[in-house]
């Protein structure tokens, strides 16, 4: 990178070799400002919470600069070209479990998710804006989960349903060329208003005996009990969870709809899962009924919930690149960028994230919690930095201390 080019703060560059080797390894590189943030606090009612709103302005003299460094994520690069922070993103998905000052410090010295005027206060839910960050967090960490080398399928099909359920969101402030939406995954609405309709085959199978004949992608072939099916959609279940609401939609789903081939897969291991290992409820934060039994996920459903992450991530990531526009740089004669807003670069830094090679994992020092790139064959690190790692080591060691004297 030339050292005093300068560049708007909509252009994303990319400046590539003919070997396609990228320049001085940044694939990309763009500007944005700095914004200050405060926050009003809105008491509507009596015994009601209040609202939290923040305001935010760009700060004109404060024009940041960011780019992507194989191995190193998004990076903030200062004017000579060298990087003035490491992993922006590490840093953005662990705000939400961070103070609020820290939320200030991210937007002053980075930026905030969407472009804001410089002259006058945008405001925003704070509520919303965590929200925004904390379904980028579930996106990276199912990201993560379905490609570490020991997985945790409790842990990955929990991240599914996250992001499969997770609410719309639309955003528009004065300096978006185009309203932001989020992710919408079209099953969510199949899974809200299931058909309960039978087939004629099924109507059939029910007047001649007591078994119902389903497709499955799974194993092949499924028997369900016309009279476990029957009280499962009236409601009169005896068993634990069967008469929630979210298990009869599936279970609906599963006898009753064959849709896409990846509609009928997330249909199959999700009646499959909670039918042998556990059925979770969004009460108090997706908990089980009962203690879930995960030597019942069989090396079918083990690839299955992968191959779903997967597309779950894919489609994630896809719904929040629409900001970015390729274009043509006729001054220089190179190709170029245009992005939108910072969060459009984040995601952009994820699609250029190789899996195979490295993750993102949230450092073990409770006092830091921020995510940091690692080696996907590595299993032993921990820790984003040797601080940590030592901070850790010296907390141990004063709490073990302390036990011996009492």
């Amino acid at each position: 990178m030339t050292q005093g080019m300068t560049f708007s703060g909509k252009d994303l560059l990319i400046m590539a070799k003919k070997t396609d080797v990228f320049f001085e390894n940044f694939l990309f590189r763009f500007g944005e400002y700095g914004c200050e943030c405060v926050e009003d606090v809105i008491h509507n009612a009596p015994g009601e919470a209040p609202n939290r709103i923040f305001k935010m302005q760009a700060l004109s003299g404060l024009q940041h600069t960011f780019a992507y460094a194989a191995k190193k994520g998004l990076v903030r690069i200062a004017p000579n070209g060298t990087i003035e922070e490491e992993n922006i993103l590490g840093s953005l998905i662990a705000l939400p479990k961070k103070q609020q000052k820290d939320f200030y410090a991210f937007v002053r010295d980075n930026s905030f998710l969407f472009p804001v005027p410089q002259n006058a206060y945008e405001e925003f839910d704070a509520r919303l804006a965590f929200y925004i960050i904390d379904r980028l967090r579930l996106t990276v960490e199912l990201m993560t989960a379905a490609n570490e080398i020991r997985k945790d399928y409790q842990k990955i099909f929990l991240y599914i349903f996250q992001l499969l359920t997770a609410a719309d969101v639309t955003i528009n402030t004065e300096l978006m060329e185009e309203e932001y939406h989020s992710c919408h995954h079209s099953y969510i609405d199949l899974l809200q208003d299931p058909p309960v309709t039978l087939s004629n085959q099924h109507q059939q199978e029910a007047f001649d005996g007591d078994t119902f004949k389903v497709r499955d992608t799974l194993y092949g072939e499924y028997n369900m009990h016309v009279g476990e099916y029957n009280d499962i959609i009236g409601g009169y279940s005896a068993v634990p969870g069967h008469n929630d609401p979210l298990f009869k939609s599936v279970t609906a789903m599963y006898l009753n709809h064959e849709g896409s081939e990846i509609e009928r897969k997330i249909t199959d291991v999700l009646f499959h899962y909670f039918n042998e290992v556990g059925i979770i409820t969004p009460t108090h934060g997706w908990t089980y009924y009962d203690a879930p039994k995960s030597e019942n996920i069989t090396d079918t459903m083990k690839d299955s919930l992968v191959e779903i992450a997967n597309y779950i991530v894919a489609q994630e990531i896809n719904s929040n690149l629409r900001g970015i526009h390729p274009v043509y740089n006729s001054q220089k004669m190179m190709p170029s960028w245009k992005v939108d807003t910072l969060l459009s670069a984040v995601y952009f830094s994820i699609f250029y994230l190789n899996p195979n090679l490295e993750l993102y994992r949230q450092c073990a020092n409770p006092r830091c919690g921020k995510y940091f790139l690692v080696r996907t064959t590595s299993t032993k690190k921990k820790y984003c930095s040797t601080k940590c790692c030592n901070r850790v080591t010296q907390d141990t060691y004063r709490k073990n201390k302390r036990a011996m004297t009492e």
